[in-house]
C-alpha cells in the first residue's frame, strides 16, 4: 500500500468523511488517494485559507478531527491563518502539506523554489508539527499527530510530507488504524473535586457559574445543564458559550468589553465564582475585571494548566477534564448545593431592570430572524460588529443555537469556509452572518457554495462601513476617519451583482422573512443596517465593569445598588 493510501484509509477508519484543500503538484498523490477510498470526499475550495477554515468548521460542528491539505510554498503559507485560528480556539485539525526537496539549505534562502522550514514556522501555533522524509517514519508520526489533535486540550497538528514518501510503498506489516483514539487525561480524584465545588456553592451566599467554550469543546453540554439545574444558581458565560445555559432559566448573559450589562452587575454582586472551561482571557493587570475576580472566591477548572499562568493571583485552580468532572457533578442532587432562591430572585430583578437597555434596530431584526431558524441549525458568524450583534440577539431572543466564531484570533473572512465545513459534518442547513467587509475577504468561496448547491443562507449585514474600526477611531479620538466610511475611502460593491455572478439567489431581509427558512439552495440576504449605528454598550478601557457606555441614569444605579 502506498503511503498516501495509508493516510487516506487511516483517516477513513478514524471517522473522517470529508477533507478540504486546493490541489498542487506535490500533494496530488494524496488527493487521489482520498478519492480512491470512496469513503472520503476531497472538496476543492478556492483558497487554502478557506479550506483551512472549512476543516475548522467541520471539527467544531461535532465531526471528528478536521483535515485540510495544501501544496508547498504559498499553499502552505495560506494555511497559517486557519492554523492560528485552530490553535487559539482549540480546534482539532490535521493540516497536511507536501514538499519536493528533502534537503534543507544551510546557506542562502533555499535549495529549491517554494521550499521552506515549515515546521519551524508553525511549531509555536500547533500541538505537534513534523516533517516526514522517510517512509518508515510515516505511520508512527501520523498516528501521533492524530492522537495529539484530539487528546487533552484539542488543537491543530501539522505534517509536511515529502512527495517521494507519498508515492512510496509501506511495509506490509503496517495497517491502517481502526479508530481515532482520544485517551481521557488523568484527573486526580474527580469525585473529590466535584465535592469541593458542591461544598463551595453550598457555603456561598451569592455563587455563580462562569461557563466557557471548554464545555462545548468537551461535548459536555448536557451534563453541564443537569449540574446547573441541580445547583440552581446563576449562569454567566463567555460570548461563544451562551448556548450551554441559555435554555435553563438560570442564564444571565455573557461578559466582556461588549458584554451584557446585567451580566456585569450579577458578577459584581457574586461572592463565589465557579469557572468551568473559561480562559479568563482578560490581562491579569486589567483594572476592569482583575479587581472583580481578586475580590471573590474563585475556583477555576481547565484542562490546560498553562492557562493558569495568566492569573497567578487566583489560587484555587484545578486541572481537570470537564467531560469527567461534569458527569460527576451532574449526579449531585439539588440539596447538595443548598438553597439560593433569594439570590436568584435578586438576579432576576437586576435583569428585569436592565434588559430593555442597549438594543438596536439591527439586533432586534436579527432576534426576529433567530426565531425562524431551528435550534439545531448551526450558525456561523464572521468577525466585526456583526458578531456582537448576533451574540446580543441570541441572548435577547433566548436562542440556544451554537454559534461558531473566530473568537480568540478574530479572523475576518473565516465564516464562509467554516460554513462549508459545518455542512459536511451536520448535513443540515447552515446560517452565516457576515459583514459587508468580511464577505469580501474570501468571497471566492461563493463559487463552491453555488457549485455544490449547499443549503447555506448568507445574511450580509451591510452598513457600508468598516464599522468596528470606525468606532475605534472615534473612541481613540482621531479627528477624522480613514478608510472606514464611504466618505473616507471605503466602498461596498453591489451585493446583488456579486450573488448573481455566482448564480446565488439574492433577496432583502423583508422578502426573505416572507419566504421562510430553511432554503434548500444557497441564498444571500442583504440586511441594510444604519451606517451610524454604534455597537453598544461597550466598556471603556480602565473603567469598572459597571461603567459601560452609555452610562445609566443615577436613579437606576441607586435601585441596583440597593439590591
Amino acid at each position: 500500500m502506498k503511503a498516501a493510501d495509508y493516510i487516506a484509509h487511516s483517516l477513513s477508519h478514524k471517522g473522517v468523511t470529508d477533507v478540504f484543500g486546493v490541489p498542487g503538484g506535490v500533494i496530488l498523490e494524496l488527493i487521489y488517494a482520498f478519492d480512491r477510498t470512496k469513503s472520503i470526499s476531497p472538496h476543492l475550495c478556492y483558497h487554502e485559507q478557506s479550506a483551512g477554515f472549512a476543516a475548522c468548521g467541520y471539527a467544531q460542528s461535532g465531526g471528528t478531527m478536521g483535515v485540510a491539505y495544501a501544496t508547498r510554498g504559498p499553499g502552505f503559507t495560506n494555511l497559517l491563518t486557519p492554523i492560528a485560528d485552530a490553535w487559539y480556539d482549540s480546534i482539532p485539525v490535521l493540516f497536511l502539506t507536501a514538499h519536493a526537496s528533502i534537503v534543507m539549505s544551510s546557506c542562502g534562502r533555499t535549495l529549491a523554489d517554494q521550499e521552506m522550514d515549515t515546521c519551524q514556522i508553525v511549531s509555536p501555533i500547533t500541538k505537534y508539527a513534523a516533517r516526514i522524509d522517510d517512509v518508515n517514519q510515516l505511520a508512527p508520526v501520523f498516528h501521533e499527530a492524530c492522537r495529539q489533535a484530539v487528546s487533552g486540550r484539542k488543537g491543530p497538528v501539522f505534517l509536511d510530507i515529502a512527495k517521494s514518501v507519498l508515492s512510496s510503498e509501506l511495509p506490509e506489516s503496517i495497517s491502517p488504524s481502526d479508530s481515532l483514539s482520544c485517551p481521557t487525561p488523568s484527573v486526580k480524584s474527580p469525585s473529590e473535586l466535584a465535592g469541593r465545588i458542591a461544598q463551595a456553592i453550598r457555603e456561598a451566599r451569592h455563587p455563580v457559574i462562569l461557563a466557557g467554550d471548554g464545555i462545548n469543546i468537551s461535548h459536555s453540554q448536557n451534563d453541564f445543564r443537569q449540574f446547573a439545574l441541580q445547583a440552581g444558581i446563576p449562569i454567566l458565560s463567555s460570548r461563544s458559550s451562551h448556548n450551554v445555559g441559555i435554555t435553563s432559566g438560570l442564564y444571565f448573559g455573557y461578559m466582556g468589553s461588549h458584554g451584557i450589562r446585567y451580566a456585569h452587575f450579577v458578577l459584581s454582586k457574586a461572592d463565589t465564582v465557579i469557572v468551568l472551561g473559561n480562559r479568563l482571557s482578560f490581562p491579569d493587570n486589567s483594572s476592569s475585571f482583575g479587581p472583580v475576580f481578586r475580590s471573590k472566591r474563585c475556583i477555576w477548572i481547565d484542562i490546560d494548566s498553562t492557562e493558569f499562568l495568566r492569573h497567578p493571583s487566583i489560587t484555587e485552580i484545578h486541572v481537570a477534564d470537564l467531560s469527567v468532572l461534569l458527569k460527576e457533578l451532574s449526579q449531585y442532587s439539588h440539596h447538595s448545593f443548598g438553597n439560593h432562591t433569594e439570590w436568584l430572585n435578586q438576579c432576576y430583578t437586576i435583569r428585569q431592570l436592565l434588559q430593555a437597555h442597549d438594543t438596536s434596530p439591527t439586533v432586534l431584526l436579527i432576534s426576529q430572524l433567530l426565531s425562524h431558524i431551528p435550534s439545531d441549525s448551526t450558525i456561523v458568524s464572521d468577525v466585526g460588529n456583526n458578531e456582537f450583534m448576533v451574540s446580543r440577539a441570541c441572548v435577547l431572543s433566548n436562542a440556544s443555537h451554537r454559534v461558531l466564531y473566530s473568537k480568540s484570533f478574530g479572523t475576518l473572512g473565516n465564516a464562509l469556509g467554516k460554513a462549508i465545513g459545518s455542512f459536511y459534518t451536520t448535513k443540515q442547513p447552515v446560517v452565516v452572518f457576515i459583514g459587508d467587509q468580511g464577505l469580501q475577504f474570501n468571497v471566492q468561496e461563493l463559487q463552491y457554495i453555488s457549485q455544490h448547491h449547499l443549503p447555506i443562507t448568507i445574511f450580509v449585514i451591510n452598513n457600508r462601513a468598516s464599522a468596528m474600526i470606525r468606532d475605534r477611531e472615534e473612541v481613540i479620538g482621531y479627528p477624522y476617519h480613514l478608510h472606514t466610511t464611504e466618505n473616507s475611502g471605503y466602498r461596498v460593491p453591489s451585493l446583488q451583482a456579486i450573488a448573481e455572478s455566482y448564480c446565488i439567489a439574492f433577496t432583502d431581509i423583508h422578502s426573505f422573512l416572507s419566504l421562510g427558512y430553511p432554503s434548500a439552495t444557497p441564498v444571500m440576504v442583504e440586511i441594510l443596517s444604519p451606517s451610524e449605528e454604534r455597537l453598544l454598550p461597550f466598556l471603556p478601557a480602565g473603567h469598572s465593569i459597571l461603567q459601560m457606555e452609555p452610562q445609566l441614569d443615577d436613579s437606576l444605579i441607586n435601585q441596583l445598588e440597593q439590591l
